[in-house]
C-alpha cells in the first residue's frame, strides 16, 4: 500500500541527498591532493553512493530501472542527443565569444575513458535520474519541472538507466574524440 506522506518525505530525502552528494563530489579536489586517489574516488563515487542511497529509499522501484532496455530509445536518444548537444554548444560558444577549456581535457586518454567515465556517468545518471524519480513519481511534478532535456525523456520513455548511460558514454565519447585522436 502506497502512503503519500512517505513517499513525499523519500522524494525530498533522495533530491536532499543528491545535492549533499554532487557537493561534495565537487570538494573532493579540495580535500584530496594525490591525484591517483582523486581519479579513483572521484569515479566511483557518485556511483556509489546513489546506488546504495536509491536502492535503501526505493528498493524494487529503483531496481527496476535496470529490467528494462529499449533499442528503439537508443536509436532515437543518440542522435537526438548529438543534435540537442551540438546545438547546445554552438549558442553557448556564441554567447560566451567561444568554447572553455574542459578541466578533463590534461587527464583524457584512452585509458582513462575506459576505467573511470562509464562509472562517472553511470553516477551522473543516478544522481540525475533519482532527481528526476523524486520529482515525478514521489512529488508528484509535472515533466517540465524536473526534465534534463533528452537523457531524462530517453528514462521515462524508455523506463531503463542502461539507454541513458549508454547514450551518454556515446555522446561523451563522441565529443572527446578531437582531444583522444590528437
Amino acid at each position: 500500500m502506497e502512503n503519500p506522506l512517505i513517499d513525499r518525505k523519500k522524494g525530498y530525502l533522495i533530491i536532499l541527498i543528491a545535492i549533499i552528494t554532487g557537493s561534495l563530489y565537487q570538494a573532493l579536489p579540495h580535500v584530496i591532493s594525490s591525484t591517483v586517489a582523486l581519479e579513483t574516488l572521484g569515479a566511483y563515487f557518485n556511483v556509489l553512493i546513489m546506488f546504495i542511497v536509491l536502492f535503501l529509499l526505493l528498493k524494487s522501484e529503483f531496481l527496476d530501472w535496470f529490467k528494462h532496455f529499449s533499442f528503439k530509445w537508443l536509436i532515437i536518444g543518440i542522435p537526438f542527443l548529438l543534435i540537442v548537444g551540438t546545438l547546445a554548444s554552438s549558442i553557448w560558444s556564441l554567447i560566451a565569444g567561444g568554447t572553455t577549456e574542459n578541466s578533463i581535457n590534461s587527464v583524457l586518454s584512452w585509458e582513462y575513458v575506459i576505467k573511470n567515465v562509464p562509472f562517472m556517468l553511470l553516477g551522473e545518471e543516478l544522481l540525475s535520474i533519482g532527481v528526476l524519480y523524486a520529482a515525478w513519481k514521489k512529488l508528484g511534478w509535472q515533466f517540465w519541472q524536473a526534465s534534463r532535456l533528452v537523457l531524462n525523456y530517453l528514462f521515462k520513455k524508455s523506463n531503463s538507466i542502461w539507454v541513458t548511460w549508454i547514450v551518454h558514454i556515446t555522446f561523451d565519447v563522441i565529443s572527446f574524440l578531437p582531444i583522444l585522436l590528437k
